[in-house]
């Protein structure tokens, strides 16, 4: 084997590296969005079911069922404004974290996964 044919090997082991690490960062985003997805799914269900029962107990408490819709409604506007002014913390940094690992962790290839 001469050097040209070398150089050739180890360029095209070093793409199919690359190729496949990208298609494991590729799918570690995917299954991310997937279940962040699926849980904000599944909160806003129960979230739908909670806001209805408490306007029902607050309409038959307050005898009053726009009030209790009034209620409800600007509890979850205080909760809103309340994430909206944390985004940043709460979800654009820890986006950056798991890109910035995802992409520049380096991996060992000899390392065995326990």
């Amino acid at each position: 084997m001469n050097i040209l044919e070398s150089v050739k090997e180890y360029f095209g082991l070093k793409s199919d590296a690359f190729k496949l690490g990208l298609v494991e960062n590729f799918s570690l985003v995917i299954n991310q969005f997937l279940s962040t997805l699926l849980l904000i799914l599944i909160l806003l269900t129960s979230l739908i079911f909670l806001a209805a029962g408490a306007n029902k107990w607050l309409g038959m408490l307050l005898d009053n069922a726009v009030a209790a819709f009034l209620i409800t409604g600007g509890f979850f506007l205080v909760v809103f404004l309340i994430l909206f002014l944390l985004r940043k913390k709460l979800f654009v940094n820890s986006f950056i974290r798991l890109f910035s690992k995802m992409f520049f962790e380096e991996k060992d290839p000899n390392a065995r996964e326990e």
